[in-house]
């Protein structure tokens, strides 16, 4: 919890503070006879304000500071060694106010120099009708402190308020009113005691990581096999996941209904309160549709699918839908085309191997549903994950296009569906686009500095640039030879 700043002097200046008192105590035995000024003071009888009544008047102040001083001065200290559970602010100030009342009592007694029967008796019918005035103020100011001390919520912590959709945002808290903010930037005010009585759930305490629970639905033609759709919303909601520490991995995928020639589905899941519903249901859309096109699940109607799958292949159909996010975004939508008619379509089941570490082959693969690991060998002989590769990701690349023997172990961690591509295939579109050498040596590049990071080792910006063109160079020459 953060708390606001108590203030209080220095130590040094608290010492000071102290002599001071023994100094004034001094000087008032010289002055008036007595180092305790209220003892020449009767206000019962004389209710004018003499020099010594304005002196023991003094002497009270200047002994309630310095107990209040080191009120705050040990809290501080104790603050200062709890990570947790520190004492708020409002607590402080109570306790100031505590320490003043009761030396101001005292005061009060000593000065008029009445009985304490007498005094306790009008002070409390005074404390019963001040009580009765200002009872909502002081229930307030005692919930606030409660709230605070408690640790039941705290400035930051996001509250999921009872029967409400999102979580909202606790941005103040002082002696009486809690702040805060809902995601659409709406603020609430409300008085302390009044947040007791709520039903809420502190996100941002709970034993684990939690966040707020969020919901998405859609519908899809039923002409899409629905087993396959959960399993391609499975795979988007992973890869969300892993690339987006915003998003828990908590989430359900699931059929919601089915009505009129369409199939509704819902994903239910969980991300931080700090992201709008508004945003992470944007997110979450997005990655669906990119997974969903990747898949080629038809987002439109049964009559699209029908004729789609009459025109087009379904492998040639995967890479078009695919080719904007992978590395083939650099090629024309013709030059696609073109490639797409001699691909082929791989499935694996989840656990499979696809590609084994020393082998030779020519073809490397565009993962179009599910996804995949690459794991290497470490320093000392044990398998290491260096990489997690998702829908529009190549992979295998590196024997195809160098002719060297594969450099990494690949498995399939879910059902997966790749496209393949030979070295025939890809030499024409080399050939007219020279481009795409260069973004495939990017990419390989960039994913061998990843293995050696993985492995300890660390390259800096001019050695990658090297690199890159060093292995754009070397894929020319295995294509084309000596040709320049």
């Amino acid at each position: 919890m953060q708390h606001k700043k108590i203030f209080a002097i220095p130590k040094p200046a608290w010492v000071a503070l102290l002599m001071s008192n023994l100094a004034y105590a001094w000087w008032l035995k010289i002055e008036i006879g007595s180092f305790r000024g209220w003892t020449v003071v009767d206000l019962s009888s004389d209710l004018s304000m003499s020099l010594p009544t304005f002196l023991a008047i003094v002497q009270f102040a200047l002994f309630a500071l310095t107990v209040d001083m080191l009120m705050r001065l040990m809290i501080i200290s104790v603050n200062q060694r709890l990570a947790k559970g520190q004492i708020p602010l409002i607590a402080v100030t109570a306790l100031s106010i505590v320490i003043y009342g009761l030396i101001g009592l005292v005061g009060f007694i000593l000065l008029y120099d009445h009985g304490l029967t007498h005094i306790l008796a009008t002070t409390g019918a005074l404390g019963v009708g001040a009580f009765f005035i200002f009872r909502e103020w002081i229930a307030d100011v005692t919930a606030s402190i409660q709230i605070q001390t408690d640790h039941l919520a705290g400035i930051n912590d996001f509250l999921l308020m009872s029967g409400e959709k999102g979580a909202v945002k606790v941005i103040q808290i002082d002696h009486r009113m809690i702040t805060m903010q809902t995601d659409t930037r709406y603020v609430i005010r409300m008085p302390a005691r009044l947040f007791l009585n709520l039903k809420y759930i502190n996100l941002s305490r709970q034993p684990e990581k939690r966040g707020t629970l969020r919901r998405i639905s859609f519908k899809l033609t039923t002409g899409n096999n629905s087993s396959r759709v959960l399993e391609t919303m499975e795979t988007a909601m992973k890869y969300l996941v892993s690339k987006d520490h915003r998003f828990l991995p908590k989430y359900v995928c699931h059929v919601e209904q089915i009505e009129g020639g369409e199939i509704g589905y819902a994903v239910g899941y969980e991300c931080d309160p700090s992201l709008t519903q508004n945003a992470s249901n944007n997110i979450v859309f997005t990655r669906l549709l990119h997974i969903f096109r990747a898949a080629a699940i038809n987002l439109g109607s049964d009559v699209e699918i029908t004729t789609t799958a009459e025109a087009v292949p379904e492998a040639q159909q995967r890479l078009m839908d695919i080719y904007h996010s992978s590395v083939l975004k650099v090629l024309d939508e013709y030059q696609v085309e073109e490639l797409s008619s001699n691909v082929k379509i791989m499935r694996y089941e989840s656990g499979e191997q696809l590609i084994r570490k020393g082998e030779l082959a020519e073809s490397m693969y565009f993962i179009s549903e599910g996804h995949l690991e690459v794991s290497i060998k470490d320093n000392e002989g044990n398998d290491k994950v260096v990489a997690t590769l998702w829908p529009g990701d190549c992979v295998g690349e590196m024997s195809l296009l160098t002719g060297e023997p594969r450099s990494a172990n690949v498995f399939a961690r879910s059902k997966v569906v790749l496209l393949e591509l030979t070295k025939d295939h890809l030499a024409p579109i080399f050939e007219e686009s020279p481009k795409l050498i260069e973004e495939i040596s990017h990419i390989l590049t960039e994913r061998n500095l990843i293995n050696e990071k993985a492995l300890s080792s660390a390259s800096g910006h001019h050695e990658k640039a090297n690199q890159i063109k060093a292995l754009a160079h070397k894929i020319f020459t295995f294509f084309f030879g000596a040709k320049t």
